[in-house]
């Protein structure tokens, strides 16, 4: 029970800090605010869930990212009573997680049958996409950056869930999107989207995360053994006697 506890102190600290920029966004115009919030509320879902039910080290570096990305967050936004809850919230999430109890629960190697390493990272860019576009796109954010940043976490869920078309989604689709919408958004976002599309391009263009969306199949073979070594259940079955004869 100590594993879930310490692994939800990120997403408790996004939380908080989601509903401090919906008070006083600061610096930030709300479509930047929306696409930041979508970013860090991504990771800290999936790192906590990903530490609690695997307790992967990609869980545990996930949660580490988002919660850099809210002291990136406290850098921006005036300091007010909930700015200091907030900031007290992060500081938690990243003492929780170099807890003996949580670090101790780590996986200490990869998972044999795990999926390849960058068939992990294609969704976990994706889903972090919408924070650095939208801290980017500060104060000036287009509609072409919101389709953009917000296509990003459907990519995700679309290859992670391994939906129809989910492969083309993460190779053709948003990168597509990504770096065709990128000159229609002033310099800074637009070397954010230029730079995400270029990289789940190199990334999901790999053979591993092919193989790991469509796992080779081979066709089985049969064995022939005496019915003497087969269950009597699948004699049964087949309404076989004991010696494999079709019985009368």
């Amino acid at each position: 029970m100590t594993v879930p506890l310490l692994a939800t102190a990120p997403l408790v600290a996004a939380l908080a800090w989601a509903a401090a920029l919906a008070v006083d966004p600061g610096p930030f115009a709300p479509e930047s605010v929306l696409l930041m919030m979508v970013g860090v509320l991504a990771l800290a879902t999936v790192g906590m869930v990903g530490l609690t039910v695997t307790g992967g080290r990609w869980a545990h570096r996930t949660s580490l990212g988002a919660l850099a990305a809210l002291f990136v967050i406290a850098l921006a936004r005036p300091i007010d009573v909930l700015w200091v809850i907030s900031l007290v919230a992060t500081v938690v999430g990243a003492v929780a997680l170099f807890l003996p109890p949580l670090t101790g629960a780590l996986r200490r190697l990869p998972s044999a049958a795990g999926p390849p390493v960058r068939a992990v990272l294609v969704p976990l860019v994706l889903i972090g996409f919408p924070f650095p576009l939208g801290l980017a796109a500060w104060d000036r954010p287009s509609a072409t950056t919101l389709v953009t940043g917000l296509t990003a976490p459907l990519a995700a869920l679309w290859f992670a869930r391994v939906f129809p078309g989910g492969l083309i989604a993460v190779r053709i689709a948003w990168p597509a999107v990504a770096i065709g919408l990128a000159f229609s958004q002033w310099l800074a976002p637009a070397l954010v989207s230029l730079c995400g599309g270029v990289s789940i391009v190199a990334l999901a263009w790999h053979p591993t995360v092919g193989v790991a969306f469509h796992p080779p199949r081979e066709k089985g073979t049969v064995h022939p053994i005496p019915p003497e070594l087969a269950p009597r259940e699948v004699l049964d079955s087949a309404d076989l006697d004991e010696r494999g004869h079709p019985k009368r």
